[in-house]
């Protein structure tokens, strides 16, 4: 329903009508998944009052199962939310670095779930850039994401490793994800970037969309490079978004009055 609906709209000469049809296809998700949401909790603790230890297990792990999608789907609405509106961004002086290491420190124990390491790289890059951190947060924790969930399908001996980048190039800075996992086919590198396309089982085919979106409103870039069975690497090149501040003056000893 929603890759039709964003298809006719996209085609049509009416953009203001896009966020107006999302607003409301979000409302009407929204308000069941909460009250299923509701009536999973009273659910759940029901279920441990089942005396049959393996009945209750066996409940325990069905209620997990819909849990988990309940928050499939909230993520799905999310991303479909920033994927169609346009937002003013919240642009100040933020540390490159600094964020890659906030995003490693929080996906670490994920990607170690996966027997994978996370690895940074971090260049010499100013540590007050012009930029949306929030923006680039998200932007980095979807691309790890992807790079955790490329793994899925390999089942072979490799060192699984993925490794994040910053540094600059030919005087713009840059953010690389690389990782050494399935890698994607040339005929999905053309369609990576859809809406809704995704190769995954589970998957809303939104997360790299967002990426581009996001990049493009930054005055960015996005860089893919993949081989089929040996990894990929995504590259973000902050062609005019990211600016380098001046240090911030260090106070004299003057108080103001």
């Amino acid at each position: 329903m929603w890759r039709c609906a964003i298809i006719a709209m996209n085609d049509s000469q009416e953009p203001f009508t896009l966020p107006v049809l999302a607003a409301g296809l979000v409302h009407e998700v929204k308000n069941p998944l909460s009250a299923i949401h509701l009536h999973l909790q009273l659910l759940e603790n029901q279920v441990l009052q089942v005396e049959d230890e393996e009945l209750r297990a066996q409940m325990k792990r069905r209620v997990e199962i819909i849990k988990r999608e309940i928050l499939g789907l909230n993520q799905t609405l999310q991303e479909f939310i920033r994927l169609i509106r346009s937002e003013t961004r919240a642009i100040a002086a933020a540390g490159l670095n600094e964020i890659v290491e906030q995003v490693v420190q929080l996906l670490a124990p994920q990607a170690g779930r996966s027997q994978i390491r996370l690895e940074t790289n971090t260049g010499a890059v100013p540590d007050h850039l012009q930029m949306d951190a929030s923006f680039l947060k998200q932007t980095l924790v979807n691309l790890i994401l992807n790079s955790i969930q490329a793994y899925e399908t390999v089942d072979d001996n490799r060192d699984r490793l993925i490794v994040v980048t910053t540094g600059t190039e030919s005087g713009r800075f840059f953010l690389r994800v690389e990782d050494n996992g399935a890698g994607i086919l040339p005929e999905d590198r053309e369609k990576i970037f859809e809406p809704f396309f995704t190769t995954k089982v589970h998957g809303s085919g939104l997360g790299l969309s967002l990426v581009r979106k996001m990049m493009m409103e930054m005055g960015g870039h996005v860089d893919l490079v993949s081989s089929p069975g040996k990894g990929t690497r995504f590259t973000l090149y902050f062609d005019g978004g990211a600016k380098a501040l001046p240090e911030p003056a260090e106070i004299q000893g003057h108080e103001a009055v």
